[in-house]
């Protein structure tokens, strides 16, 4: 069964974070960011990994290998012998003409796990980012991963497909994600409405920084049945503009 869980933005692995000094300073590797580069920031990564244990790892924001990474797959550096098991999949959909342009070749999401997962992977019906993953944490529990559009409108259009799917759900649902949600916790209405999800978060806890703002994007949401079973820790990732989220579900 899966117990821990590892959500993370890793910005590609080109090492900015969030100042504006960051920005500045490393904003040619938006468009061309070398190998040791990202190796190292995947070894940072892979420490924060050694050290919190986790079943099962998901990233958006990784390549899978373009020009701009100088072709490094950056799923393959992260698998090894405790993380074999591992898919990774353009975040755009996989016929998609978006996938095919300059600058977003590479971009995907994708997970490691210690184990065998059953997942499947779904499409949102708006928006270019489409991917969204399903996955069979044990026979009552399934997972959701994703990350929402920037723009507000496709957002909620995002939010109110993803209401529906959990709708159909008979057993818990956790659902991680890089919400995106620019404007609040409010954004978040069309997907609580009769869902009863339950969010971990807290609003002091910032997940994303860039320069002097502080905001909540990243999130976990639960179902009530497994709410009281979950600890959220979030794990900051100076490569990143993005914290890490863990989720511990006790047993």
């Amino acid at each position: 069964m899966i117990q821990k869980i590892l959500f993370s933005n890793i910005g590609y692995a080109k090492g900015i974070d969030g100042s504006l000094f960051g920005h500045l300073r490393y904003f040619h590797r938006h468009f061309y960011s070398g190998a040791p580069t990202q190796r190292k920031v995947l070894q940072q990564l892979r420490n924060i990994i050694h050290d919190e244990t986790p079943d099962l790892c998901c990233f958006v924001e990784i390549d899978s290998g373009s020009f701009q990474s100088a072709g490094l797959n950056q799923m393959h550096e992260l698998t090894d012998d405790h993380y074999s098991y591992y898919d990774i999949s353009h975040k755009y959909g996989e016929n998609s003409l978006v996938s095919r342009l300059p600058m977003h070749g590479g971009n995907s999401n994708g997970f490691i796990s210690k184990s065998e997962i059953k997942f499947e992977k779904l499409s949102f019906r708006y928006g270019t980012k489409r991917l969204i993953y399903r996955m069979n944490l044990d026979q009552d529990t399934v997972l959701y991963f994703a990350h929402f559009s920037l723009n507000r409108k496709v957002r909620i259009q995002q939010f109110r497909e993803v209401h529906d799917l959990l709708a159909q759900e008979s057993g818990e649902v956790i659902l991680l994600a890089d919400f995106n949600i620019l404007h609040g916790f409010s954004e978040l209405n069309p997907l609580l409405i009769d869902t009863g999800l339950k969010l971990l978060n807290r609003e002091e806890e910032h997940t994303f920084t860039f320069h002097r703002q502080s905001k909540v994007l990243d999130l976990c949401l639960c179902t009530p049945g497994i709410h009281d079973r979950l600890d959220l820790k979030i794990i900051p990732q100076p490569y990143s503009d993005h914290a890490a989220l863990l989720v511990d579900i006790r047993k």
